[in-house]
């Protein structure tokens, strides 16, 4: 071979080599800032928001001027109640939720905030406690673990906004024990679905009704298909107690709003009434392709001035869908389909691509996953 040419070759092979290797020393961690396993990578450029500050050792309550503490100014606090303080942090990383109507928006356009972020695409990841004051007489099914994306912070019945603004989608694990996903195009109004049912909501816990003080994890991911249709993703870590690397996350389901007939009303209706000559919306199946960007927890509850419910480990991220975390090929794992590594991450996925049917997930009594066929496909529920 010609010295030159070998040379040549063999320069080109090194740099590329470098190259590689440069890149995968600045890959993006597969854990986020707690531990946790994330499904898909951030998108290059744009801002995480979380709840580290929540353990920086100030105890401290949140009301209406927000969380002086949030180095983004992201905190926006529209609960319902009457609380003297909505939220308290226990600068060890935990918030309680106080007042009967619990809403902390993650608000990442508020006037205050030191870096802006449009959250569209969203990887939400949240670990949940029910508080024991949210049970008992007057118990409102409809609260539990609810995040909600592409909202409006301004369209939920505030003081100064519009209804018409509310765009929301959201994933609900209920007091009843029953999970959905829910559209909201003006507030109150909604419409649910889940297995790919309009109207329905699935039990998750053979029927049980959701445990207090128990840690639950959710990732609740949202992402646009394309230009007319909007993906949804729940994730459910029920066996770690909220350990990170106790976690084993399992797809609970998936839906995909496409605007032929998930309503964002109540009952299912057609059209959205009274916001045509304020944001011109009027089809209630329309798929909310943008919204407004901000992340919201929320619940309901009978009583005030109590701990409802609380939460730790909370992280925002605009994701790149089509993305995929560099991965080590030699490596191989016991349990391909644990989401502890990045193959099994990759796997899960890509059954969420594929999901011809809607599955639950289901644990024996010492927390392992079990499966059970319906045709070709596996059906999941969840029980403690």
């Amino acid at each position: 071979m010609n010295r030159s040419i070998f040379t040549t070759a063999f320069l080109f092979g090194a740099i590329a080599s470098f190259a590689q290797a440069q890149q995968a020393s600045f890959a993006e961690s597969p854990q986020d800032t707690f531990g946790i396993q994330k499904l898909y990578p951030t998108k290059a450029g744009t801002v995480e928001w979380n709840s580290a500050h929540w353990a920086n050792g100030n105890a401290r309550g949140i009301t209406w001027e927000g969380d002086k503490d949030d180095p983004l100014g992201y905190t926006d606090n529209h609960s319902d109640g009457d609380a003297p303080v909505d939220f308290l942090i226990d600068g060890e990383g935990v918030m309680q939720m106080m007042p009967k109507s619990p809403r902390f928006h993650i608000n990442s356009l508020a006037s205050g905030a030191t870096q802006k972020q449009f959250y569209r695409d969203v990887e939400f990841t949240a670990y949940y406690r029910r508080g024991e004051a949210s049970i008992g007489n007057g118990e409102k099914d409809h609260g539990g673990m609810v995040l909600g994306l592409r909202s409006g912070p301004l369209g939920h019945g505030s003081s100064g906004g519009n209804n018409c603004d509310a765009s929301t989608y959201y994933a609900r694990i209920r007091h009843d024990g029953k999970w959905d996903f829910e559209k909201e195009w003006k507030h109150p109004a909604s419409y649910y679905q889940s297995m790919g049912i309009l109207g329905k909501q699935t039990p998750l816990w053979g029927g049980k009704r959701l445990e207090a003080n128990r840690w639950i994890g959710m990732k609740f991911v949202i992402y646009n298909l394309d230009e007319a249709s909007v993906k949804l993703e729940m994730y459910i870590d029920s066996i770690s107690g909220g350990v990170p690397e106790k976690a084993k996350w399992e797809l609970v389901d998936t839906a995909v709003d496409a605007g032929k007939d998930w309503s964002g009303v109540g009952n299912g209706i057609a059209t959205v009434d009274g916001c045509a000559d304020y944001n011109g919306l009027t089809d209630a199946y329309a798929p909310i392709l943008e919204g407004h960007g901000t992340a919201l927890m929320r619940t309901d509850s009978p009583v005030d001035n109590a701990v409802q419910a609380e939460y730790k480990f909370v992280s925002i991220r605009e994701i790149d869908p089509t993305a995929e975390f560099a991965t080590d090929t030699t490596e191989t794992s016991e349990n391909p389909d644990n989401s502890e590594n990045p193959e099994g991450i990759r796997k899960m996925r890509e059954h969420s691509k594929d999901l011809m049917e809607p599955r639950q997930i289901r644990f024996d009594a010492k927390g392992r996953t079990t499966k059970q066929k319906t045709n070709q496909f596996h059906r999941w529920s969840i029980q403690f």
